[in-house]
Formats: C-alpha cells, structure tokens, sequence
C-alpha cells in the first residue's frame, strides 16, 4: 500500500485550516411542496469548502473567517442552484428554498445493426494492487473516472467500483455524470440532471451499481463519478477501494461536489458498462509504460526501472540533440506527465520537444518505503516518523554517475539542458539536488519542486542552501521553480526558501495554485 504517493493528499485535503470559524446552521426544502431535501451540496464554489444537508434537511458549515465575502451555494440535481451570500446567513437559523427544475426531454431511440454491451473505464486491475481510501464520515467525497464513449449514442447500464476491504455496514453513494472538456483537461458541467442514490453494502470486490433502469444516453468524453455520502452513525470505518499507477488514463478527486477537481498520480479501478452500437469503437484497456531497461545501484538491492519518452521526430532528425527531463517517482507520474508533454507539444506551448526519462523501481510495490530511503539527506530525525532515511546522497550519486551516463550514451542528449522535477518527497530530493549542485561540478541546470516537503530534517536543506557560497559562475545557468497549493497553507518555509534564493541572485520563479491542495500541484506544475 503506498501510503506516502496515494494517501497524504486525501488526509491532507481533509484537514481543516486552523482558522477562527464562523458557523452557519439552517435547513434545506423544496418550494412547492415544502418538504425537507437530503443530500444537497452545500459549499464554495472551486473552494473545497462544503458539506452536504442530512436525511431531514438540516446542515452545519463552518466557514474560515476569511470566507465571509464568499457566496454559499446550495445545489443538488434536478433543482435550480441557490446562492447566498456568507454575510447574509451569519444572523439566523436559515431556511433555504430549491425551485424544482422542469425539464421536457425528446425522446431518443438508440439505433444499430445490433446492440452490444461493452465496458468503459479502468476495467482490469493492476498487476499490483493499490489502495486509496475515504478518511472523514463527516465529509462528502467524489471521485471520478473519464470514459470514452465515442459518436455513437450509449445507454448507460452500470457503474462499478473495485472495493479492496469489507466494512460491517452499508454506505450511500450518489452517481453523476459530467461533460469532460479534452482541450482543457477538466470536467465541466453536470450532463445527467436525475438523482440517482443508492445504499449497497460495501464488501470487497466489485461493487455494481445498476443503471439500467434510469435510460442515461451519453456519447462522447464523460466523467462518470462517485459521491461518497457522509454518514451520520458514530464509528464508521474507512471505504478502501483498488487504485491503479501508470498509464494514460485520467481519474479526478474532489472534497465536495462544488469543490475543485484534482487529477491524482493514481487512477480508480472504476469503469461503466454501456449498450451500444456493435461498430462503436471499444475503449483499449489502460497499460502503464513498460520500462525501457532497469539499472543496478552498489546500495540497493532492488533495481531501479528506467521509462523513456523520445520527442516525436526523434528519429528524423539525426543530429539535433534534445533537453532531458529527469522525474522522479516514475512508476506514478511517467505516464501522465509525458502525455502533457505531448500535448503540450501539439498545441505549441512548448517550442523544444524534451526526452523525458522516468526514474522509478522495478518493484513498485515497495516504492514507498524505497523513496523514504533515497529522497532524503541526512537520516530522518524522531519528529520526521521515517522507519528508513537518510540515502540521498547515495542516490544522488546513482543518479550522476550511472543513469544520467547511461542515457547521454544511449540517446542524443543536450548535457548542458538537464532538468529534474519531483513531486513532495521527491520535491525535496530535488532541493537536495540542488545543494549538491551548488558545491559541485554541474549536473543539473533545471530544478522543479511541486510541494516540496521542505520540512524534512528541521528545514535541513533550507539551511544548506542559505550555508553554501556561491560565485556569479556558480549559478549563472541554474533555475529553479517551486509551487505549493493554496490550500496546503503555504508556510513561512516556503517563502524563506524562496528569500535566500533570490538573496542569492538565483533565477527564481515560484507560483501558489489557487484553491489547490498537496497533490494537486504534481501534474499542474509540469504544465506551467
């Protein structure tokens, strides 16, 4: 299970800021007939700030006192949006009306020489099982999966998700649909406006949700996704379900259903089955890149796996010689940020097409202990709860020495434009990279950081960065970009590190995503 990579940004996201709060209460009903409504969203928008009313209409939200100009938006299927203003319900106990919307739908007939049922989505798990997990009962939760569905119109029969462990009892979950907008990789609006609950146990293995009777009639790219309903009983247990690194598939996440989405290194094992036309193109089963060769180090006994993504004229243009972009934690991110690069490459936001080259561990199964131990310097202190640590240096060493030589002698590489880029961990790595950049012969002329976890070792690279004297000569070709997410509460770390950089004359960009948390920022980072 990999705790580090998968996990920490959901315990992450569901953390509340430690802020003075203001309390909002009130109930949620429907105009007409005056009826108590369950299940409503009830958030800021693209905020991540949310909850959802209970069974007889009421809800509490505590809002951040920095929150009290927003507007609170009350919102649920089949009903027209209601937005107040934070500052307008702060007086009393509330009572919110929703409009019922009335919607005529033409009827639709799918037509074929004959009609198959096929699947769409992550419908095979990984060769090594993953899982990811729900943490809060008091939350709501969504995750979702893209699925390509093509020209020809499909009724949509199922949505089924890999639960990896059984729980003692039932959860509720609601199912929605959204338009999934390719060009700005994002899904958008709500495409199915019917309220679809339903309560099943959760027990390990697929869990199916029956759609048949509901005639939903899609065609095209589609966000199929899951809302996870908070419950109300005292000591409810976790919902773990399979997760899958590598490919090019693309899952998202979002604390609330008004909240942001997030696009995570991981993709749910969560696919949907659908009655259409026999000729209508299947959607090919999601396969991570294969390694293009391992290496051995003199510290580790498990190899380390090396993925290769060539610019696209590569072999076209025997003499030009490509930039190469070195990312750490390969077995999860190789995939999804070598297609940004793709696409970024077609859409000409990028003029140099880089070799990208993927630094991961044949064994993925064990990467998260094995990334403990080779992205950090020195060995963790007591505070840092690392069981193994401190083989960076080692690493560093590896990385120098045998791969960055073995891909100069395999492919033709431009050894004066060096990046690397990691992620968290493997963010802090990279800082480290660069004090070791500092003091020694170059390596290295790029440095990206997305939330580096700067705290490690009491700041330790902080320090080394601030110790090391540089010269003009030292650092006239190095650049570094760092990110952080708004919502992980950028510390005054982060901004120290970015002052002793500047101090140092330092080519420096640094950005805060808006409304983003921990993990958010990994893929981001890569398209800026």
């Amino acid at each position: 299970m990999i705790k580090k990579i998968l996990f920490t940004a959901l315990i992450l996201s569901l953390n509340n800021h430690v802020y003075s709060q203001t309390q909002i209460t009130g109930s949620v009903i429907d105009a007409k007939s005056k009826r108590p409504l369950a299940y409503v969203n009830i958030g800021i928008k693209e905020k991540n700030i949310g909850t959802v009313s209970k069974v007889d209409g009421s809800f509490t939200i505590s809002l951040p006192f920095e929150h009290q100009s927003d507007v609170l938006t009350f919102s649920m299927v089949g009903y027209h949006e209601s937005n107040r203003s934070v500052k307008e319900l702060m007086s009393d106990k509330n009572v919110i009306e929703l409009k019922e919307k009335s919607t005529q739908l033409d009827e639709v007939v799918i037509t074929g020489e004959k009609l198959v049922e096929k699947k769409y989505g992550i419908k095979r798990r990984g060769a090594i099982h993953f899982t990811d997990g729900i943490f809060k009962k008091d939350d709501s939760f969504e995750i979702g999966q893209v699925i390509h569905l093509g020209n020809s119109l499909a009724q949509i029969t199922s949505l089924n998700l890999h639960i990896n462990s059984s729980r003692p009892d039932s959860a509720t979950f609601r199912i929605n649909f959204y338009r999934y907008n390719v060009d700005e990789n994002i899904p958008k609006e709500r495409i199915i406006e019917k309220r679809i609950l339903q309560r099943h146990p959760v027990k390990e293995g697929w869990l199916k949700f029956d759609l048949s009777n509901y005639n939903i009639l899609l065609k095209g790219e589609v966000l199929a996704s899951l809302e996870f309903i908070p419950e109300t009983k005292k000591d409810v247990k976790q919902i773990f379900y399979e997760v899958k690194i590598g490919g090019s598939s693309k899952s998202y996440f979002r604390k609330t259903s008004l909240g942001r989405w997030t696009r995570p290194p991981h993709h749910y094992c969560l696919y949907a089955t659908a009655i259409t036309d026999k000729n209508a193109p299947d959607e090919p089963d999601d396969v991570e890149t294969a390694p293009a060769f391992t290496l051995k180090s003199d510290f580790s006994k498990e190899p380390f796996s090396l993925f290769v993504r060539l610019p696209r004229h590569y072999s076209k243009n025997n003499k030009q010689k490509y930039p190469v972009i070195y990312l750490l934690d390969g077995n999860a991110y190789f995939d999804a940020i070598a297609n940004s690069v793709d696409s970024d490459i077609k859409k000409n936001k990028i003029s140099i097409d880089p070799i990208v080259v993927g630094i991961g561990y044949e064994n993925a199964y064990v990467m998260d202990s094995l990334r403990d131990r080779d992205y950090t310097f020195p060995k963790a202190l007591p505070a840092d709860s690392f069981k193994i640590s401190g083989e960076g240096d080692k690493f560093y060493n590896f990385i120098k020495a045998k791969i960055v030589t073995h891909i100069d002698s395999m492919y033709r590489t431009d050894k004066a434009n060096r990046t690397i880029m990691g992620h968290s961990l493997g963010g802090y790595f990279v800082l480290y990279a660069l004090t070791r950049q500092l003091a020694e012969p170059p390596v290295f002329n790029n440095f990206i950081a997305a939330s580096p976890s700067i705290y490690y070792h009491d700041n330790y690279v902080i320090s080394e960065i601030a110790r090391v004297s540089t010269s003009q000569k030292d650092i006239e070709n190095i650049n570094v970009y760092l990110t952080v997410g708004e919502l992980e509460n950028p510390s005054s770390e982060f901004k120290q590190l970015s002052r002793i950089l500047s101090d140092k004359a330092i080519r420096l960009k640094t950005e805060v995503y808006k409304n983003t948390e921990h993990m958010g920022t990994a893929i981001t980072t890569s398209k800026s």
